[in-house]
């Protein structure tokens, strides 16, 4: 769906969750995708409202830190839904999380990348 609508997958998933927006053409090529009327679409988004994104983060008050907690707040069950998606129902593995971070060039500014790599270990069945 992701790639029909030209957008990133943990977009889409959001866009499920009520934490994106989507542009007509966006709702009529979902409607098209999911065989269903583009007008009932385009209501139930309008129905919806603009896209839920509070986010409560407790106690989150240092600069560098917040947006982090704010952006697993807002994305966090659309990274859910894309991780099980790829690999299973499972457990993203917090003691083995690798952290690299890195300075982007934008023009006058700079811009952040992190880039978290970790073990993913799969529920078993018994």
């Amino acid at each position: 769906i992701a790639s029909q609508l030209s957008h990133d997958e943990v977009w889409t998933a959001a866009l499920f969750y009520g934490r994106a927006t989507p542009t007509l053409k966006d709702i009529r090529l979902l409607a098209d995708l999911l065989n269903l009327s583009a007008e009932t679409l385009e209501e139930d988004f309008r129905m919806a409202g603009p896209p839920l994104r509070a986010v409560s983060v407790s106690g989150a008050t240092d600069p560098v830190v917040y947006p982090f907690h704010e952006a697993i707040g807002l994305y966090g069950p659309a990274l859910r839904s894309v991780i099980v998606e790829k690999f299973g129902d499972g457990a993203v593995c917090a003691p083995s999380i690798r952290v690299r971070v890195e300075k982007v060039p934008r023009g006058k500014t700079n811009d952040v990348r992190l880039t978290l790599d970790a073990a993913y270990s799969s529920y078993q069945s018994w």
